[in-house]
């Protein structure tokens, strides 16, 4: 089960049912209505942004997504096609340009806010 305390302190929480975030200074948690699947990473970028990998809604389908802290939105970074081709995401880093970088079963992929780039 993924798990990352971000620099203002909550804590996220990534399982089989989807994705939590915890305030511990209020002794309160949020269920992250976005995805009910498995996710498989959490990743803080250095905009404080909350960068997760999840099964979509069939199994065979994997998301990026980002999340702003604060409002708990989500946004879906990636087209699904692409995950059908490229399997399940392995950990996400961010570069010193602020690129997003994930492994996949087939290689590694970067996202440079617009499109992506595959390398294997």
């Amino acid at each position: 089960m993924p798990i990352l305390r971000i620099k203002k302190g909550n804590i996220w929480l990534g399982g089989n049912d989807g994705l939590w975030r915890f305030d511990p200074d209020r002794g309160r948690g949020s269920f992250i209505n976005f995805t009910t699947g498995f996710v498989g990473y959490i990743y803080e970028d250095r905009k404080g942004n909350i960068w997760t990998s999840s099964e979509g809604a069939d199994t065979h389908t994997w998301l990026l997504s980002r999340y702003d802290e604060q409002s708990l939105r989500a946004e879906k970074a990636t087209a699904t096609p692409i995950w059908k081709e490229e399997g399940m995401l392995f950990g996400i880093l961010e570069d010193k340009n602020g690129n997003i970088w994930f492994g996949t079963l087939n290689g590694v992929c970067r996202y440079d806010g617009k499109s992506f780039n595959h390398f294997k």
